[in-house]
């Protein structure tokens, strides 16, 4: 893991409002379904090799509350698609700290395996780091490449 420091950038996507206790209970998770609409109708769209994104905003309070969930590519990407479809969004990814997680390996294994790695560890009493439930972002560099990037004070 290491700080890094993110620049502001527009992404385009389309997003859901959940929360982790629904994302652990059988048959209620959206975020997997967010996805596969994503994969499905906007990723074909997009060049070989895009990043996409999972950004994690309006945190009602901790890793608990409610959260929206937005999967999601660089704005430039889906420009055309976001004039008409009216289900894409541009949010703004915001600049600023951040640490960073990094994994390999199949999705979405890896992926659910690394947010358990976070949330363990911001949950030690020595944490030398305070998540400030701004902005998390999923990164994914490749098709088996995830970064996962928490907001931090």
């Amino acid at each position: 893991m290491e700080v890094k420091t993110f620049t502001s950038r527009q992404l385009v996507g389309i997003s859901t409002r959940t929360n982790n206790h629904h994302e652990q209970t059988e048959g209620e998770g959206q975020i997997a379904q967010l996805w596969q609409t994503f994969s499905q109708q906007y990723a074909p769209l997009l060049p070989e090799g895009s990043t996409l994104y999972g950004i994690y905003s309006g945190y009602e309070s901790d890793h608990h509350g409610d959260f929206d969930a937005m999967a999601a590519c660089d704005a430039s990407l889906l420009t055309a698609q976001a004039d008409t479809d009216k289900t894409l969004q541009v949010q703004q990814l915001d600049g600023g700290r951040y640490l960073s997680f990094a994994a390999q390996g199949e999705m979405p294994q890896t992926v659910i395996r690394l947010w358990e790695l976070v949330w363990r560890y911001f949950e030690q009493s020595d944490c030398p780091y305070q998540r400030a439930y701004h902005q998390d972002i999923e990164i994914y560099h490749q098709s088996d490449e995830v970064e996962i990037a928490i907001s931090i004070r």
